[in-house]
């Protein structure tokens, strides 16, 4: 036979019912609740199990006009498939720039419902990768010495989703402060433990999700923000010089991808309006998202390789404002050189500091 224990709604521990005072007490942290109090905290805690999303999905196939115009192909090398319009001649792939590029028979998939046109030109996605190597001295010396050539620079569109939603959250907390005083020859240390509520809707606009999964998601995540109200009605036209890669995550990958986002900002910006507590952790959550509607959307892309000592290295350019990123990696050695010189900096200074005051009697 199963038997049921209330737990402290403060610590989790055991409650034991006090019948002079008619409450539960608890003689772990020393808090007292009523009856009321204790089955509310249960109500929320069942209903923090509860998750939920829904997601309507903009899915629709290119019609066999926009098939006619639009060309397709199939990089032999790593896989990609590439669309393009009609007049738009590929040499090479846009992802490991292997020249094994064919004409592939096309194939329907998701249509772009809207397009980001390139702002950023050529001239200035290669200025800002010439410009990106000076005065950063931390980068590894085989790009400090000579100058940085570009191996391969392609102009890329990359498939997007993009979420739309309310997040409606019912969070719990456990808090905690802390008081010391002193009684008589000691000094008494008082935890005082809280439950902590907090309950909101946030709305999400436009957030995006790589579809593609040739490119690293932390690449496209650090290129954000897009300004998204300067897209256009996407035509295979819009594609005009410039490919784009047929999205190959699919819909549901990318649904619960948009949920942990949203979810792990939310929390996050719940959690942020507690202040004034020791320490905070969640206790139980209830996170939904309603009037879910996403939108697939290609974003631009420069995309440009540099090869150093044999290996390639990657430079992501937003193509719309301009922002950079890359996977060239800073070089352990000077970082901690740097460290070091900055504390063996204040070492020195100190000591001489010292032999002054000394010096002057200052210090003895």
């Amino acid at each position: 036979m199963s038997t049921l224990t209330y737990k402290c709604p403060s610590c989790g521990a055991p409650l034991i019912y006090q019948g002079d005072e008619q409450v539960l007490k608890c003689h772990n942290c020393g808090n007292t609740f009523t009856g009321e109090v204790v089955r509310k905290v249960s109500e929320i805690e069942e209903n923090e199990t509860k998750q939920s999303s829904h997601w309507e999905m903009h899915d629709r196939e290119f019609s066999a006009s926009e098939a006619a115009r639009t060309k397709t192909f199939s990089c032999s090398s790593c896989g990609a498939e590439l669309i393009t319009d009609e007049t738009t001649v590929a040499t090479n792939c846009a992802f490991c720039g292997s020249p094994s590029i064919i004409p592939a028979q096309f194939t329907p998939g998701t249509r772009p419902e809207k397009i980001i046109p390139f702002k950023v030109s050529k001239a200035e996605a290669e200025k800002s990768f010439y410009n990106y190597f000076r005065g950063k001295q931390m980068l590894p010396k085989m790009f400090l010495k000579g100058r940085n050539q570009i191996s391969e620079i392609q102009q890329l569109y990359v498939p997007f989703w993009l979420f739309s939603c309310k997040a409606d959250a019912d969070m719990t907390f456990n808090g905690s402060r802390v008081l010391t005083r002193r009684s008589g020859q000691y000094m008494e240390t008082i935890t005082q433990h809280y439950l902590i509520r907090r309950a909101g809707t946030l709305d999400f606009e436009n957030l995006p999700i790589d579809a593609n999964d040739k490119i690293d998601n932390d690449i496209t995540e650090t290129l954000e923000p897009y300004q998204v109200a300067s897209s256009i009605e996407f035509s295979p036209e819009t594609l005009s010089g410039a490919m784009a890669n047929r999205a190959d995550v699919s819909p549901e990958i990318c649904k619960q991808r948009a949920d942990s986002r949203i979810r792990n900002t939310t929390e996050t910006v719940i959690r942020n309006t507690i202040s004034g507590y020791a320490t905070v952790s969640v206790r139980g959550q209830s996170i939904s998202v309603d009037e879910g509607v996403s939108l697939p959307v290609l974003f631009p892309m420069w995309q440009i390789t540099t090869i150093r000592e044999g290996k390639s290295y990657t430079f992501a350019i937003n193509g719309q404002t301009g922002k950079l990123t890359t996977n060239i990696p800073y070089s352990k050695s000077k970082f901690f050189g740097w460290i070091f010189g900055i504390a063996a900096s204040f070492t020195i200074t100190a000591l001489i500091v010292v032999a002054v005051l000394l010096k002057m009697g200052l210090v003895k």
